[in-house]
C-alpha cells in the first residue's frame, strides 16, 4: 500500500529541478506534498478542492516564472492540466464584472497566475466572482503572487482557494555560490570552493554577466580550471560599472559631502567621533592582515541622542573605504518588525530582512523589544535566528542593535550569542543644553529661518528644564520643538500681515514651549484618569 505513494525516478527528476534554481529550492518539500496529494486524491483519501498555490514573492528577480515552469511538469505529468502555458493577469474581470472569464485572452492556458495586490482593486467585488470562477474551472491551476507588504494577508484572504503555500526568497550568497558552482560544474571547470565565495558575492544580475563571460574565457583558452587571480580578474570587469556609478554621484554638482565630513559636522558627540574612527582603523588593519572581523554593533542611550545618524553614517565609511560593497541602502526597522504573526515564519522574515541588507547597514532600534518570558516565543524564535545570521554574513553587513541602556543590557545578558558576535559598544550620552540650541540653530539654519536676538535665552531655559523630564528626546525634542515653533511662526505672520515671513521670534517660541507643556499635562491627566 505505501509504495503506491512514493516517488518514482521522473517525480525525483522534477525536484531536483529546484536544486539548480536560485531563490526557491526551499520548496522543494511543498511540491513533493502536492505530488503526494496527488496520489492520495486519485485514490479518493484527500480532497482539498484544488491544487492551487500562494507563493509569497520577495525577490526583485524573475524567479516565479521558474517556480511554475518546474511546478508545471508536476500537473501536466499527473493529467491536473492540459497544458504547460502561463497565463499572467493584471485583472481577472477587465474591469467588468460580468466579463465571462473564457473570454479573457490567454484564458486557454492551463495555468494562471493573479498578483494579489493588483487583484485588490476593487477587492470584494472580485473575490466572490474569483471564488466562482476557481470552482468552474477545475482543469487549471491558479497560482496567486503575494507581494503584499504585509505577509500573511494574503493566505488569510484567499482561505479556502489555495491549500499549498511557497515562498521565494531574495537571492542570497549561499545561493549565488551554488551558482557559480553548477555553473562550473556543468562544463568540468574546476575551481577551489574557497575563492568562490569572494567571488560571487556581487548582486546576482551582474554575477551571471560574470559567469558567462567567465565560460567563454576557459572554452576559448581551454582551461579546465579557474585559480583566485582569473576570478578577480573577471570580477573587476564587471566592478567597473559600480565604480563608475559610484564616480558620477560624487562628481555632480553641489554634491553631498563625505561620510567623514558628514561625521566631523554632526553635533557634539565627540567621544563617539574619536571611537568611530578607532573603529575605522582597527577594521581596516585587519581586513589587509586577512582577518576582517565582525562589523556587528551595539548603541545604547536615551532617544534622540543620534543613535540613528551615526549608523547611516557608518554605513557611508564601510562603503567609501571598501570595507562594505555598498550594494544595498540603509535599512531601519524595529526590533518588534523581525516577529512574524504565524509559526514558522519568523526565522524567514529575519532572513528576508537581513538579505535586504547585504552589503550595508540593519539597524534595529529597540532591539530590547524582542525580549519576552515565554520560551519557544516567536521573539526566541527571532534572535535564534539573529545570531545565526550575524555570524553568517558577519563580514558583509552591519547590524547595530540599538535602546535604552537597560534594555540592551538585559537583551545582551539574556542571549549570550550575541556578546560573541558584537564587536562594538558605544553608549550616546545626552546631549547638553549648548548642544541642543546648536541643533536648533543648524535646523533654522537649513530651512533659511533668522532668530531674533532675544531667542537663544528662552532655548537654553527650555532645554535646561526639558533635559530632567523623564525619557527626554534630546535631538528628538529639539526637532519636535522647532515643528511646533514653524507652526506658531506661520499662524503670526499671517495675522499680522507681516513680512518677515523667514523671521523667528521669541513670542513664536514661547507659543511652541507653552503648546508642548500644555499637551504634556493633558497626556498625564488621561493616564491618571485611565
Amino acid at each position: 500500500m505505501l509504495s503506491n505513494y512514493k516517488l518514482d525516478s521522473e517525480d525525483e527528476k522534477i525536484l531536483n529541478e529546484l536544486d539548480n534554481l536560485c531563490g526557491v529550492v526551499q520548496n522543494k518539500e511543498v511540491l513533493k506534498d502536492i505530488i503526494l496529494y496527488i496520489k492520495l486524491k486519485q485514490k479518493n483519501e484527500l480532497d482539498f478542492g484544488n491544487y492551487n498555490i500562494i507563493i509569497r514573492n520577495s525577490s526583485s528577480y524573475n524567479l516565479l516564472n521558474d517556480l511554475i515552469k518546474v511546478c508545471s511538469k508536476v500537473f501536466l505529468k499527473y493529467n491536473i492540466i492540459e497544458n504547460n502555458q502561463i497565463c499572467y493577469l493584471d485583472k481577472i474581470l477587465n474591469s467588468r464584472r460580468d466579463c465571462p472569464f473564457d473570454k479573457i485572452t490567454g484564458i486557454e492556458d492551463s495555468i494562471i497566475v493573479i498578483n494579489d495586490r493588483k487583484l485588490r482593486i476593487n477587492y470584494n467585488d472580485e473575490l466572490d466572482n474569483l471564488s466562482r470562477i476557481v470552482n468552474q474551472f477545475k482543469n487549471k491551476v491558479f497560482i496567486f503572487e503575494d507581494t503584499n507588504f504585509c505577509e500573511g494577508e494574503a493566505d488569510g484572504e484567499l482561505d479556502g482557494l489555495a491549500p499549498f503555500r511557497m515562498t521565494i526568497d531574495k537571492i542570497s550568497l549561499d545561493d549565488k555560490i551554488m551558482y557559480c558552482i553548477n555553473s562550473l560544474d556543468e562544463y568540468g571547470i574546476k575551481y577551489k570552493k574557497q575563492d568562490i565565495k569572494n567571488y560571487a558575492d556581487v548582486p546576482f544580475w551582474i554575477l551571471k554577466n560574470m559567469i558567462t563571460k567567465l565560460l567563454i574565457e576557459t572554452k576559448i583558452k581551454n582551461l579546465d580550471f579557474v585559480d583566485k587571480q582569473m576570478l578577480k580578474k573577471n570580477k573587476e570587469f564587471y566592478s567597473i560599472n559600480t565604480t563608475r556609478k559610484r564616480n558620477k554621484r560624487n562628481s555632480k554638482k553641489n554634491e553631498e559631502k563625505n561620510a567623514k565630513e558628514e561625521l566631523n559636522e554632526l553635533i557634539g558627540l565627540n567621544d563617539i567621533k574619536k571611537q568611530i574612527e578607532k573603529i575605522l582603523n582597527y577594521v581596516k588593519l585587519n581586513k589587509e592582515r586577512g582577518q576582517m572581523p565582525a562589523l556587528h554593533m551595539c548603541f545604547t542611550g536615551n532617544p534622540g541622542t543620534g543613535k540613528t545618524s551615526i549608523a547611516r553614517v557608518i554605513g557611508k565609511i564601510f562603503e567609501e573605504e571598501s570595507i562594505l560593497s555598498g550594494s544595498s541602502d540603509f535599512v531601519e526597522i524595529h526590533g518588534r518588525d523581525l516577529v512574524a504573526r504565524y509559526v514558522g515564519w519568523t526565522a524567514q522574515k529575519v532572513h528576508e530582512t537581513v538579505e535586504k541588507a547585504i552589503g550595508g547597514v540593519l539597524f534595529i532600534d529597540e532591539a530590547y523589544s524582542l525580549v519576552t518570558n515565554d520560551r519557544g516565543s516567536f521573539e526566541d524564535e527571532a534572535i535564534a535566528t539573529l545570531i545565526k545570521e550575524m555570524e553568517d554574513h558577519r563580514s558583509e553587513i552591519c547590524i547595530i542593535l540599538a535602546g535604552y541602556t537597560e534594555g540592551m543590557k538585559n537583551l545582551i545578558e539574556l542571549n549570550p550569542g550575541f556578546e560573541s558576535r558584537i564587536q562594538f559598544t558605544i553608549n550616546f550620552p545626552d546631549y547638553s543644553s549648548k548642544e541642543l540650541l546648536d541643533i536648533f540653530n543648524g535646523l533654522c539654519k537649513k530651512e533659511n529661518y533668522k532668530l531674533s536676538d532675544n531667542c537663544k535665552d528662552t532655548l537654553l531655559n527650555n532645554f535646561n528644564i526639558a533635559k530632567n523630564e523623564k525619557n527626554f528626546g534630546n535631538g528628538r525634542y529639539v526637532r519636535n520643538l522647532f515643528e511646533k515653533v514653524k507652526f506658531e511662526q506661520a499662524d503670526r505672520v499671517i495675522q499680522s500681515n507681516s513680512k518677515a515671513i523667514n523671521s523667528i521670534t521669541n513670542r513664536d517660541i514661547e507659543s511652541a514651549i507653552n503648546g508642548i507643556q500644555h499637551n504634556e499635562k493633558e497626556k498625564r491627566k488621561i493616564g491618571f484618569c485611565s
